[in-house]
């Protein structure tokens, strides 16, 4: 069924090159966000990575106008300088919908100061989260190709980076080609009721199974794998469910996500315990002052044995 749909899907975007795109458009289901589609980068950081190999990049997908998301990411977990290995932080936005001028002057001015934002032409809604995710893929394919690996993670998150560096990556050993790992779902389907956040029409998929995929809070993939990745969602049909379509991605790769360790990527939020904290990689609804709050904790007994 799910190979039918993607041979479905390929013919659909393929006829896109024989008519112009007004008509395409037409026919497009206002859940399937539109894609391929020209988007331009209208803030980039084309040199962020020039004469760098950084062992890791962290894509952080965040609303445009969460400024103090950004702020409290840049001085915990986003950090670059406080890993031992070289790391690169990128912000993932999108066109900001109220305030639309001042907004923007807004994020042009924080990407002077950071040079850390990377926003395309697209709106910045919950349903364009998987065109977020394919900008990133772009800009890592194009912009940061030396990377090894790449973390794409929300900004309402806790991350142990060093966990992930020291305990799954392993920078002493040969670079993985073809990984993905992250919370493995299987046997899942999409939500058909309409008033989820996660509702998928069977106009956009028709099918009642996704094949296995990562949650989206958080998910590590080898740098390989966003080239890939970017290439295959050219010849599918997009939908709006971003961890869900990078499953699909990937099935048509051939590549299956690696089933992570127990309790290492944390999609539901766990209490706050130091030794706890000190063995996972994510851990999910910790944001704002509560993430500064514990961070500092987490830090200041970095060094403290458990």
């Amino acid at each position: 069924m799910i190979n039918k749909w993607i041979e479905d899907s390929v013919k659909l975007q393929e006829s896109k090159n024989s008519v112009n795109n007004f008509t395409y458009q037409a026919f497009k289901h206002p859940l399937a966000p539109p894609y391929p589609f020209p988007y331009k980068f209208l803030i980039n950081q084309p040199d962020k990575c020039k004469n760098r190999k950084p062992f890791l990049v962290i894509m952080v997908l965040v609303p445009c106008q969460d400024l103090m998301s950004r702020h409290i990411i840049r001085e915990t977990w986003g950090n670059e300088s406080i890993y031992d290995v070289e790391v690169v932080r990128i912000f993932l936005v999108g066109l900001p919908q109220v305030a639309t001028d001042r907004n923007q002057y807004l994020l042009k001015e924080e990407s002077v100061n950071f040079g850390d934002i990377v926003q395309q032409d697209f709106m910045d809604t919950y349903y364009n989260l998987t065109l977020k995710t394919l900008m990133g893929m772009e800009w890592v394919t194009k912009f940061c190709p030396s990377a090894s690996y790449v973390m794409k993670i929300d900004s309402d998150m806790f991350l142990n980076a060093d966990y992930l560096i020291h305990n799954i990556l392993y920078p002493d050993l040969p670079i993985q080609t073809n990984y993905f790992t992250g919370a493995l779902f299987k046997n899942s389907g999409p939500y058909r009721t309409t008033s989820s956040k996660w509702y998928v029409p069977k106009e956009v998929y028709p099918i009642n199974a996704y094949p296995p995929y990562c949650s989206g809070t958080g998910y590590v993939f080898s740098a390989d794998l966003a080239r890939k990745i970017y290439d295959v969602a050219q010849v599918l049909r997009v939908i709006s469910m971003e961890d869900a379509f990078v499953g699909i991605c990937l099935f048509r790769l051939h590549i299956s996500p690696r089933t992570s360790s127990r309790g290492v990527f944390n999609i539901n939020k766990l209490d706050y315990d130091h030794c706890k904290f000190r063995k996972v990689v994510t851990v999910h609804h910790y944001g704002g002052e509560e993430l500064q709050k514990i961070w500092t904790d987490f830090w200041a007994k970095k060094s403290q044995k458990c």
